[in-house]
């Protein structure tokens, strides 16, 4: 006679894990039924008779709650013993709407492979015994003692129905439990809005002891601003229209708001709703603070007297002030908007651009830096250009905010002043001009004589003349290289391009137009330089016009300390050149009067002057500082009172260039 086995199905829409099951049942006598939709169970339920349906909750289009419904549906079907399949006990609500479905019990996944298989025997057994008794119902009327029989298995059977009993009721204080203590908070109000089984969760946010919170209004705890907002949603989630959540702000407790998001669902039949509460107060008052500072951002926007502008990663603007609105180009936020960057930085320009955005990216900020700008209608002004990072939550950087000051006003003054302190360099290479020829032409009609000497006494032959004609030449030369190059130096250079070139050349140029006029004030005035001495990029004429200034005060300096000894002193001014840790050092060491040390910090400021009245615009240091500013570097002065000064020039050199001076 064939053995007929028990059916039991298993229902879920992951295929490996309906392998896995079937894999556990393999040594169970059963027959298994495999489903992987709602849809395929019913059809299956309706075609066989099962001892056992086993149900994943997690399914998509008709979930286990909605199946189990509908077997509970079906005729002869409604008491289907069912084990629900569940990821975790964490969800509280599924927990208690599965038990509200008729479920026997829970398994988790992963299912414990004894577990499973003793709870799926003892439904197997039930089944058994239950065909068995169907199909023994004559044969019981004639045998008392299978009747006995069948009444001992019976009684084995409500003990095991006893154990499982109590294993649910475990399962249900463990429930009861989680439910108590959940992170969430929740509670159940009826229609009319009173509360019971409010854990302590909710509690905790309603600020009182669950036991005082029975049968209270849940309305009487809801900000008064939102009780009409909380009255539509109740009403809503009662009429079964909706159980998506929405925020809520409930009255301070010991002066604090709490805000919350609120999620309910029906149970008992509709007469009751199953609420959920999270605390959202932190998320709430950070998205205030952030809408806060969006406010005080925009006001900034207004009130900031210089321009500012938000820049994209790919350095597209985003967002412009008026003021930055006005100053490139017009008043349209359409035409400035959504631009790149790039498009209002002349050519020239751009490898500063360039430099502002890789110092923003390393160093987070950069301040006042020059750079020319181009306006919409292609006019140019100079701005001066801060910029910093802006991150977002994560620290990540999402954009750039750039600050543009017009300095234009400002450099056209700068330039005045750079003109009035030339000029006043001028003058002082005009008062040594005559030095400077002079002794030139001396040697000139010196040899002139010796020639119209040699002519009248007749020694005179081809290569004595051919070797004094070219001595004049030379010294012709040499008045003409003086009068060339002070001539180019008295130029306006703002406008010259910058280029490399060598700071060697450039000090001997300076020391060539003012060498005469330091011996006759009978300074000893050297240059000693390093074998190599890197190109660097700049304005060389601006660059000399700093040596000449720096040399002249050495020369005041000079002549003040032998005003005030009124007696004779080796007097020297020694230049140094050097190239060490990617910096060209110039020294220039004069023993002059030196500099008090309460005026040291202040000889760099514009207009201050530690000469005599008349005899110093105060300009000179305060441009030459800035003229080596521009060139990246940097000037400072060390003095002694009646000892003398050193001035150090140090400029960074990027990329190397050198050319050796023997």
């Amino acid at each position: 006679m064939k053995t007929i086995h028990s059916k039991i199905l298993i229902v879920d829409d992951n295929a490996f894990y309906l392998s896995v099951l079937k894999t556990i049942l393999k040594d169970v006598e059963v027959e298994i039924y495999m489903a992987s939709s709602g849809e395929e169970a019913l059809r299956l339920i309706n075609e066989n008779n099962f001892a056992l349906a086993v149900l994943d909750i997690e399914m998509p289009v008709m979930n286990g709650f909605e199946l189990a419904s509908h077997i509970r549906n079906l005729h002869n079907r409604d008491l289907l013993p069912i084990i629900f399949l569940t990821a975790y006990f964490s969800d509280d609500m599924q927990m208690f709407k599965g038990y509200d479905n008729g479920a026997i019990d829970y398994l988790t996944k992963p299912v414990n492979r004894v577990m499973f298989i003793s709870k799926v025997k003892i439904f197997l057994e039930l089944d058994k015994q239950k065909r068995k008794l169907l199909a023994n119902k004559e044969s019981l009327q004639k045998s008392k003692m299978e009747l006995e029989q069948n009444q001992r298995e019976i009684r084995f059977q409500n003990i095991t129905l006893q154990k499982t009993q109590a294993e649910m009721d475990e399962s249900r204080k463990k429930y009861i439990k989680l439910y108590d203590f959940a992170p969430t908070g929740y509670f159940t109000i009826d229609s009319a809005g009173k509360m019971f089984d409010i854990n302590l969760k909710a509690a905790s946010m309603f600020g009182q002891e669950q036991s005082r919170l029975i049968n209270l209004d849940f309305k009487s705890f809801i900000a008064p601003e939102m009780l009409s907002v909380t009255d539509d949603f109740l009403a809503e989630v009662f009429d079964n229209k909706a159980n998506s959540g929405y925020e809520l702000k409930l009255i301070p407790i010991n002066g604090k708001t709490v805000y919350v998001f609120l999620e309910g669902a029906l149970t008992d039949r509709k007469q009751k709703c199953l609420m959920s509460m999270v605390d959202i107060t932190d998320r709430k008052e950070a998205q205030m603070a952030m809408e806060e500072s969006e406010s005080l951002y925009h006001s900034l926007l207004k009130t900031s007297p210089d321009g500012i502008i938000l820049i994209s990663l790919d350095g597209k603007i985003i967002e412009a002030s008026d003021i930055a609105i006005s100053l490139l180009g017009n008043n349209n936020k359409e035409d400035i908007e959504g631009m790149p960057v790039i498009q209002f930085v002349p050519r020239e320009s751009r490898r500063t651009l360039i430099r502002i955005y890789n110092s923003t990216l390393k160093n987070g900020i950069v301040q006042n830096l020059e750079l020319k700008l181009n306006r919409l209608d292609k006019t140019e002004f100079t701005g001066e250009v801060s910029s910093s990072q802006i991150r977002d939550n994560n620290g990540l950087i999402k954009a750039y905010m750039a600050v543009i000051r017009d300095i234009s006003e400002r450099k056209f003054f700068e330039k005045q002043l750079r003109h009035s302190e030339r000029m006043a360099g001028i003058g002082e290479l005009a008062t040594g001009m005559a030095h400077e020829i002079n002794q030139p032409l001396n040697t000139m009609s010196m040899t002139i004589d010796n020639i119209i000497f040699a002519i009248e006494n007749k020694t005179i032959n081809e290569s004595y003349l051919k070797a004094k004609i070219e001595k004049v030449f030379d010294n012709i030369t040499r008045i003409k290289k003086i009068i060339d190059h002070v001539r180019t130096f008295s130029r306006d250079q703002d406008d010259f391009v910058h280029g490399q070139f060598d700071i060697v050349t450039s000090i001997n140029n300076c020391i060539s137009m003012i060498s005469e006029q330091m011996n006759h004030h009978e300074i000893n005035l050297t240059f000693k330089n390093s074998p190599e001495i890197p190109m660097i990029t700049g304005n060389t004429y601006r660059f000399e016009q700093v040596i000449l200034n720096l040399l002249f005060n050495a020369k005041d300096a000079i002549d003040e300390k032998k005003k005030n000894l009124r007696k004779d002193f080796r007097k020297k001014i020694d230049i140094t050149a050097d190239f060490t840790d990617n910096q060209i050092i110039i020294e220039i060491k004069d023993n002059g009067i030196g500099i008090n040390q309460k005026d040291i910090d202040k000889v760099l400021l514009p207009f201050y002057t530690t000469k005599t009245p008349g005899q110093g615009t105060g300009l000179g240091l305060s441009i030459s500082y800035g003229i080596i500013k521009e060139l990246g570097g940097e000037i400072d002065l060390q003095s002694k009172l009646n000892q003398g000064t050193t001035v150090l020039i140090k400029i960074p050199v990027q990329e190397v260039k050198s050319k050796k001076y023997v």
